[in-house]
């Protein structure tokens, strides 16, 4: 044997590139080639499992009849002992309902219940449950140990969850937890969210006011999602007003029927070390005048921030677009944010914005990546960015790899034969036009091919049609699908037409 294979370290990154190609067979040979492979070959192979089943057919009294995996005979010790022999390698399991072929009922029991020691795992570190079978839960309390870091109940039903949160107890060693998104936890003591001392990641539903309170104050917490409504006073967090909260957070996603209600917790808490912020109501959104405000906030209490998305499913209230207008002034709050990289807004409020306007947002954030502005919900009236306009925002913004916007593509004024005028960007790998206006997608499709060779055009299918204009909607998405058949083949046209000039003269980015 080569002396290389013989160090510990270099052959577990053989088997975990092994285990990465998909081929889990050619693990296990591993395992059975030489005793020197066995154990660090098991561990890898057994590291991390996407069922109990590997585990349990292990036990030769366990066979699958029909579309159930049942237990001729009960579990005697020399069962436990085999099933440990790889349990015990266990850092990584899922349990769900899910799959084709069910776990009876009395494994169940038997591996929840088991009188046996060692415990089954003593390693296992991260946990995700979906099964939302009553039958599992006592498996599921045997699990939530006090080595547990990771535990993804997202897709567990809430109505369930009350009777396992009293049996988490690993108060010191829990870092992540993700509830399902519509569980209320509200019900839940504070002190239950203060005994996991070690918490950086939360996911969960509504929260009252205490909770809020104790998550603010510690000192571990970087990720957390939560949602608020109308009951939320934040009474207790006004109490930590002039202190520091929230100081380690480094993401908050909040939701709320109304963007109102997460508009508080940005007026009480300064939040320097926060990178990615994201708002989304379910209801109503915010006016022009209020989101300013908002804005406002974000810039003096955010001032690292790197990812801001805001996300409002009402469309188009009554009035629109009076009071609803996105311009230059109201974007340019957000000018102090330097580290920007990510600008996704899809609000109820339109935009109103010119090439000029844009080229400025552009030579303010340098380090952008991604600018979504109206992508889902639509602009709903006309736009006055151009062509040029997008081409000159791809100059300025060097490193854009995703642009979301609506222009006025009616009739570019472009030079067919540079259409471009020596801009291109091949970095940009998405352009989504929303509800841009196009007459010639020819025309189009042959300047996108000039400036954004490699982007994908897409995100021309609006379903919100405000002035009852259908049969114009569908004709402007019907010349969009033409231009997303055409890019890729001017695209090969002008690489064509280049080969003479260099390898490089097509592949470069201008500045």
């Amino acid at each position: 044997m080569h002396k290389c294979l013989q160090i510990a370290e270099l052959f577990e990154v053989i088997c975990k590139r092994v285990l990465a190609t998909g081929h889990q067979g050619s693990l296990a040979a591993l395992c059975r080639t030489c005793r020197l492979f066995h154990e660090p070959a098991l561990n890898v192979l057994y590291k991390s499992l996407e069922s109990l089943r590997p585990l349990l057919f292990c036990i030769p009294t366990i066979f699958t009849i029909g579309n159930r995996i049942t237990m001729l005979k009960e579990f005697r010790l020399s069962h436990w002992q085999r099933m440990h022999y790889y349990a015990k390698r266990v850092h990584s399991l899922r349990v769900n309902d899910q799959e084709e072929v069910a776990i009876d009922k009395t494994i169940l029991q038997a591996l929840a219940i088991s009188s046996f020691t060692p415990p089954m795992f003593p390693h296992l570190k991260r946990l995700w449950w979906s099964d939302n079978s009553a039958d599992a839960l006592p498996l599921l309390y045997s699990l939530v140990n006090a080595t547990l870091e990771w535990l993804i109940l997202h897709d567990m039903d809430p109505m369930l969850l009350p009777r396992v949160i009293p049996h988490i107890t690993s108060s010191n060693s829990l870092r992540v937890v993700c509830f399902p998104a519509k569980y209320s936890m509200r019900h839940i003591h504070p002190d239950v969210f203060q005994s996991w001392r070690n918490l950086q990641n939360l996911v969960c539903g509504l929260v009252n006011d205490a909770t809020l309170y104790h998550l603010a104050t510690s000192s571990k917490l970087t990720h957390l999602t939560i949602q608020v409504d109308e009951t939320n006073d934040y009474s207790a967090l006004m109490k930590l007003t002039g202190q520091p909260v929230f100081t380690a957070l480094q993401r908050l996603d909040i939701t709320a029927t109304h963007t109102l209600h997460c508009i508080p917790i940005l007026e009480i808490a300064e939040l320097p070390a926060l990178h990615s912020l994201r708002i989304h109501s379910t209801e109503t959104g915010l006016t022009d005048v209020e989101l300013h405000q908002c804005f406002c906030l974000i810039s003096r209490h955010c001032t690292d921030l790197r990812d801001l998305r805001m996300k409002e499913l009402q469309v188009s209230p009554p009035k629109f677009p009076v009071g609803y207008i996105i311009t230059f002034d109201i974007l340019n709050t957000l000018f102090s944010l330097n580290h920007l990289e990510a600008l996704h807004l899809d609000t109820t409020c339109t935009f109103s914005l010119n090439d000029k306007e844009l080229g400025q947002l552009a030579g303010t954030w340098l380090k952008l990546r991604v600018l979504e502005l109206g992508t889902e919900n639509g602009w709903r009236k006309p736009s006055n960015i151009t062509l040029q306009g997008f081409a000159e925002l791809l100059r300025r913004c060097p490193v854009l790899s995703v642009v979301g916007l609506t222009m006025n593509a009616l009739a570019p004024d472009i030079d067919h034969r540079r259409p471009g005028r020596g801009i291109r960007r091949n970095g940009l790998e998405v352009l989504r036009v929303a509800d841009s206006k196009i007459t010639d997608p020819l025309t189009v499709a042959a300047f996108l091919s000039d400036v954004a060779p490699n982007a994908e055009i897409t995100g021309y299918e609006i379903g919100y049609d405000v002035f009852g204009m259908l049969n114009t909607r569908m004709l402007y998405q019907e010349r969009w699908e033409e231009v997303s058949m055409l890019h890729p083949l001017l695209v090969n046209l002008r690489r064509q037409e280049v080969v003479g000039l260099g390898p490089d003269e097509y592949s470069r980015d201008w500045e």
